[in-house]
């Protein structure tokens, strides 16, 4: 019987592949288990039934041999998806099992189990749950520590029944974020280059190219400012970089930080930009900032709640308010800096923060298709989808979330794009906008959460800064008022390659676009980036890149 004719490539990837809601899905310590995983049973029609044994899978991960059993899978696999296979197996991921504990019994974290139970079943038709949970703690507190194999060899009943339609259904969606996604990096990376040759005479102009990464000799100093926000009742504080000695009101920068996040990640850019003539306000968001997300993880707080996709945003609009009325009224602050040109950076959750604020608009059409399929029937394990769903179930259908006072808005990593604005909310956007996008960011992953957003925007003046060894920690800096420890493999490239990037683009872009300094276009393009990239940390630049040239990448029909 010819291998490939049963599709077992795909099967062999799908079961990979289940390693990426493993790594994310925890829980609380249990007794040992009366049994343990021996072998995993699959139903392929008409082929019949087939088994996967723990031990030949154990060997292959320790030693790298093929038992002639589990060679009947994987030999005709080329060598390279072999290693990554057996490296999916082993790779080992240091949680903690407080984290764990608050996680699993969040809404998030039981939402990734029961998906994944779904595939990983303790009898045919019977969702895996509550096997998964002990045997991910298990795992997590054992000697081998936390890993995909050693989940399998704790699963606490002797047979794994795998659900083969629902486990290749979740690789089909896996291998957009990560296989095909290639496929797009290298045509946007075609088409970086394409428009670079376009331009040649305008690059001709392009001198002095590393000034942009270096600091400015504007003198600022830092401020503490907070403010109150009526709608949550609480007072927010907030990082003020303020320039001194300008003849003019400064331009205003706000940064809306991610999830478990805070000002300091971004305090690097905040100086950078202070130093070239900009004020920057950093925000600490309640509920979904360092502090509050700790008091969750202690067990002291709640999880963030859905409210989160409109309160962000108002967060943003009440310190705006507050500045403004600030800059009215005092002395010492008039003519500092104009709170109404204004810029936004924002990371992550942050990205949707600035996104709508820069006018996308919620879209309840596809919201409503994306996660009206009832759990755990959903075979999706992209975190930011369950996420989005989770603050799509906010009553937010009256609020309009942008600002006027907003001229220019650049989203990293945002996610957003793919559940809560789509196609329809992103088209109307009507400022200058930019998107940077990593190649390895398993948490917003960049076909859905930016690819397809940057195609879909319609304001001329767009740009899209791709960065495929790029994580969704490669431009934040480490803070130690942070809450998750992120292992060293998923943060990525040292920030000494990945922060002048940052620090570069931001500065061209919100001198073009919010300083009115038409010189710094020609920093904008792919030729720019090219001159600055070290071959660590490559990247692209494009502007028109389109919907059509994504989908042909990825192969999907239009």
């Amino acid at each position: 019987m010819d291998i490939s004719s049963l599709g077992f490539r795909d099967l062999t990837a799908a079961i990979a592949s289940c390693g990426l809601g493993i790594a994310i899905a925890f829980s609380h310590i249990l007794p040992s288990p009366a049994y343990s995983a021996e072998k995993i049973r699959f139903w392929y029609s008409p082929a019949g039934e087939f088994t996967i044994y723990i031990d030949d899978l154990e060997k292959f991960a320790k030693e790298g041999k093929l038992s002639k059993r589990l060679g009947f899978y994987l030999d005709r696999l080329p060598e390279p998806q072999k290693a990554q296979f057996r490296e999916a197996l082993s790779t080992r991921y240091n949680i903690s099992h407080v984290t764990a504990s608050q996680f699993t019994y969040s809404l998030i974290g039981e939402i990734l189990v029961r998906r994944l139970g779904r595939i990983l079943q303790i009898t045919p038709q019977q969702n895996g749950f509550y096997a998964l949970r002990a045997a991910l703690i298990l795992s997590a507190n054992s000697e081998e520590g936390l890993s995909i194999l050693n989940i399998l060899k704790r699963y606490p009943v002797p047979i794994i029944y795998l659900d083969l339609p629902s486990g290749l259904q979740a690789y089909a969606e896996f291998s957009q974020l990560t296989y095909k996604k290639e496929l797009a990096i290298a045509a946007i990376q075609q088409q970086a280059i394409a428009e670079t040759k376009n331009n040649q005479n305008e690059n001709k102009t392009l001198t002095n190219i590393n000034d942009l990464r270096r600091s400015g000799k504007v003198v600022w100093t830092k401020e503490q400012f907070s403010y109150f926000q009526s709608d949550r009742h609480v007072h927010i504080p907030v990082d003020l970089y303020l320039p001194q000695g300008l003849s003019h009101p400064a331009p205003l920068i706000v940064i809306s930080h991610g999830l478990a996040s805070n000002p300091d990640t971004f305090q690097y850019l905040s100086q950078h930009l202070a130093s070239n003539g900009f004020a920057v306000a950093a925000l600490e968001h309640p509920k979904t900032g360092s502090r509050d997300f700790a008091a969750f993880l202690s067990g002291l707080s709640n999880a963030p709640q859905p409210e989160e996709a409109i309160q962000r945003a108002r967060d943003v609009k009440y310190l705006l308010d507050a500045l403004e009325q600030k800059v009215k009224t005092d002395a010492q602050w008039r003519d500092r800096f104009n709170p109404e040109q204004v810029g936004l950076i924002g990371h992550s959750l942050g990205g949707y923060t600035v996104l709508t604020l820069g006018g996308a608009q919620l879209n309840f059409n596809q919201i409503n298709r994306e996660c009206s399929i009832p759990e755990p029937n959903i075979s999706s394990f992209n975190i930011s989808k369950v996420l989005q769903c989770r603050f799509s179930s906010s009553d937010i259908s009256n609020f309009d979330l942008s600002d006027p006072r907003v001229k220019a808005i650049l989203a990293i990593n945002p996610l957003g794009g793919s559940t809560l604005l789509g196609k329809e909310g992103m088209q109307n956007i009507r400022i200058p906008t930019a998107i940077f996008a990593s190649g390895d960011d398993l948490f917003t992953p960049a076909v859905p959460e930016q690819f397809f957003p940057f195609v879909w925007l319609t304001t001329p003046q767009k740009y899209l800064v791709t960065f495929p060894k790029g994580t969704h920690f490669s431009f934040l800096e480490r803070s130690d008022r942070g809450v998750l420890v992120v292992p060293e493999a998923v943060l990525g490239e040292k920030p000494e390659f990945t922060h002048p990037y940052a620090k570069a683009f931001s500065l061209a872009f919100f001198q073009t676009h919010l300083n009115n300094h038409p010189e710094f276009a020609a920093y904008l393009n792919n030729t720019y980036i090219q001159a600055i990239a070290p071959s660590q940390f490559p990247a692209s630049l494009t502007s028109n890149f389109s919907e059509e040239q994504l989908r042909q990448s990825l192969e999907l029909a239009p």
